[in-house]
């Protein structure tokens, strides 16, 4: 996979990462499942964590540099 691509996906994820857990602490992204028990699903912080975990194994694909 080209580099420059490889980037804009690792970087396109970072963001989605962002915005998805900045929308749980505003609270648009937590569902009550099961309000009679108090349970919120915090449906931001899971798609966050997903996408934070794509960003790193993208960023092991990138390759290394070669030594000046």
């Amino acid at each position: 996979m080209p580099t420059p691509i490889l980037k804009n996906l690792i970087m396109t994820s970072i963001i989605i990462s962002f915005l998805a857990t900045l929308l749980n602490q505003l609270g648009i992204l937590q569902y009550p499942f099961g309000a009679t028990y108090g349970t919120i699903w915090n449906i931001g912080d899971i798609i966050g964590l997903i996408f934070a975990i794509i960003a790193i194994r993208l960023v092991l694909r990138v390759p290394e540099g070669q030594p000046a």
